[in-house]
C-alpha cells in the first residue's frame, strides 16, 4: 500500500501524485452574496416617434445699437422620430426626464470555485499546470443591471484560469499582466480588473535585486470594452468590428520588503468595416460600398504598495493610475464583471462605455478613440488577525468623441463626457483561516453630459434652449458576503 506523502516544496495543502514525483494541491471556494440597492431615480423615455411642445418664455436681449430687444413667448413643437431621445422641459432646466423606480431591488449570488495545481520539478525548474473553474447562480440586481428586469435570474460555468507555466513562460488563461490592484472590494472600483484574466502567451524575467520584467502577448477580446457602433448618416446602424490583432503588455515590477512599484503599458489595434463578409467568406461578394477602419489604442498605468506594519501586521496601502486612449477597459472598468451593476446603482442613464466610437460611410469613415484616466487608493488594516477593515476611494473620467457627443442619448447611440467616483468600505470577521463574514457600503456617483437632441448649427441649443446638460446622480448600496475557501 502507497500512502499520500505531504509535499512541502510548494505551500501549504500540496501532496505527491501516488507514484509519481509530480505534486498536486486541490483547493476551491464558495461564496454567498446578498446585495441592496434603494430606491432611486431612472432617467430616460419610452422609445417611439412623438412630437414634444416646447414654451420659450419671454425674453429680453441687448441690442447692439444700444437698448434692448424683447422677445415674445413663443410655442415650438420638435418633432423626434428616434426612440428614446428625451424631451425638453419648458424652462430647459432638465433635458432627460426622470421617472422613480418606487421600488428597492435585492440581489441574490451562490458561487462555488474549483481549483487544480500540479507542479513537477525537472531539470530546467519547475513546470506548474492550473486551472480554476467558477460556478455561479445568481438572481436580481446580480443578474441583471436595467432596473426593469432586476427580477431577473442566471447560472453559468466560467473558465477562470488554465495555464502550462514553465522556464519563465506562461501558456493559456492567467491573470491580466496589466492589473495591478488586488480584488479586496466586494463590488467595484475604477480600476482595470478582470476576473478571468486573458489568454495570453507571457514571458517573465526577474534580474535579481527584486526587478522583474513581463512582456505578453493577450487575447484583446478578453479584456477590451466593446466597440461603439455608431453610424454617421443613420443612427443605430450596425457595424461589425474585429479583433484583427492581439494586445500586447508590457510590466516592470520592483519589489522590496517595504512594499512594491509595478509600471505597465499596453497596446492593440482595433479595426472595423460595414460589412461583416469580409473577403466573401461566407460566399457572398464584397458590396461595392465596403469600407474598413484601423486605429492603435494605448495605455498606460502605474502602481503601488506599502506594508505598514507600524498600523498592524498585514496591513497594506494600495495606489495605483492610469490612462487610456480607447482602452476604457483599463481606467474605469464600467464593462467589467464587477462593475455590472452600475446603471441600477447610479440612476440608469450611464451606460457601459466603451473604447472606441466606429461612424461615417464611404471615405468619410473613421474610428475615433475614447480617453480616460483614473486614480485609486485602499488601504487594508487588521485590527486584530481575525477583524480588518477596508476602505477605498477611485475617481474615473472620460472624454466623449465628437460622434458620440453630438448624438442624443438614448442609453444605446450616443453619450457624453462623464465623471464617476466612489468610496466604500467593508469589514470582515475571519473567525477562522480562509473563512471570511463580511458587509460592505459604497456611495457611487456619476456626472455625465446628456444631449437632449440631434445637432443644431451651433451645436448647443435648440431655439434658444440648452441641447446638453450636465446630468448627476448618486447612490448608497449594501452587500453581505460570507465566504469560505480551502
Amino acid at each position: 500500500v502507497e500512502y499520500v506523502r505531504i509535499c512541502d516544496a510548494y505551500g501549504r495543502g500540496f501532496f505527491f501524485i501516488p507514484g509519481t514525483d509530480t505534486c498536486v494541491r486541490i483547493g476551491g471556494l464558495v461564496r454567498a452574496d446578498y446585495g441592496f440597492v434603494p430606491e432611486q431615480d431612472r432617467f430616460g423615455e419610452t422609445a417611439g416617434t412623438r412630437a414634444t411642445t416646447v414654451v420659450i418664455p419671454a425674453r429680453t436681449l441687448s441690442d447692439p445699437q444700444g437698448g434692448s430687444i424683447i422677445v415674445p413667448a413663443q410655442t415650438v413643437t420638435i418633432t423626434s422620430a428616434t426612440p428614446g431621445i428625451p424631451a425638453l422641459d419648458g424652462f430647459g432646466n432638465r433635458n432627460v426626464v426622470s421617472v422613480k423606480d418606487a421600488q428597492h431591488t435585492i440581489g441574490w449570488e451562490a458561487r462555488a470555485r474549483i481549483t487544480f495545481d500540479a507542479r513537477t520539478q525537472t531539470s530546467w525548474g519547475v513546470v506548474q499546470t492550473a486551472a480554476r473553474l467558477r460556478m455561479s447562480r445568481q438572481t436580481g440586481v446580480f443578474s441583471n443591471a436595467d432596473t426593469t428586469t432586476a427580477t431577473s435570474t442566471g447560472a453559468g460555468v466560467t473558465l477562470e484560469a488554465a495555464f502550462i507555466r514553465f522556464a519563465g513562460f506562461t501558456f493559456g488563461a492567467s491573470r491580466d499582466n496589466f492589473a495591478m490592484m488586488p480584488s479586496l472590494t466586494y463590488g467595484a472600483g475604477h480600476w482595470g480588473s478582470f476576473a478571468n484574466g486573458a489568454k495570453q502567451i507571457a514571458y517573465t524575467h526577474s534580474f535579481g535585486g527584486g526587478f522583474s520584467a513581463t512582456i505578453a502577448v493577450q487575447d484583446l477580446i478578453d479584456t477590451q470594452a466593446n466597440a461603439f457602433q455608431v453610424d454617421g448618416s443613420v443612427p443605430g446602424t450596425a457595424r461589425y468590428v474585429y479583433n484583427s490583432a492581439p494586445n500586447l503588455v508590457g510590466r516592470l515590477d520592483f519589489t522590496q520588503g517595504w512594499g512594491a512599484i509595478s509600471v505597465a503599458g499596453a497596446v492593440a489595434q482595433v479595426s472595423a468595416s460595414n460589412n461583416n463578409n469580409i473577403g466573401g467568406s461566407s460566399g457572398g461578394a464584397i458590396p461595392a460600398n465596403f469600407y474598413s477602419e484601423r486605429e492603435t489604442v494605448w495605455a498606460a498605468t502605474i502602481g503601488a504598495t506599502f506594508n505598514l506594519p507600524m498600523l498592524a501586521r498585514g496591513s497594506k496601502l494600495y495606489l495605483t493610475a492610469a490612462y487610456a486612449d480607447g482602452m476604457t477597459e483599463y481606467t474605469t472598468n464600467w464593462t467589467s464583471f464587477k462593475s455590472s451593476a452600475y446603471a441600477r446603482d447610479v440612476g440608469g442613464f450611464v451606460m457601459n462605455h466603451p473604447s472606441v466610437v466606429f461612424e461615417g460611410s464611404g471615405t468619410t469613415s473613421r474610428i475615433e478613440t475614447v480617453k480616460s484616466w483614473n486614480l485609486a487608493a485602499l488601504l487594508e488594516h487588521y485590527w486584530t488577525p481575525q477583524y480588518r477593515s477596508v476602505v477605498w476611494g477611485s475617481y474615473g473620467q472620460l472624454d466623449a468623441p465628437i460622434t458620440a457627443s453630438n448624438r442624443a442619448w438614448n442609453g444605446t447611440t450616443g453619450f457624453g463626457d462623464a465623471k464617476v467616483w466612489n468610496v466604500g468600505t467593508n469589514f470582515a470577521w475571519l473567525p477562522t483561516r480562509d473563512f471570511e463574514i463580511g458587509v460592505e457600503v459604497i456611495y457611487a456617483r456619476v456626472e455625465q453630459d446628456v444631449r437632449a437632441g440631434l445637432a443644431t448649427s451651433n451645436g448647443r441649443e435648440i431655439n434658444g434652449l440648452p441641447l446638453v446638460s450636465r446630468e448627476k446622480d448618486s447612490n448608497v448600496t449594501g452587500r453581505l458576503r460570507v465566504e469560505r475557501s480551502f
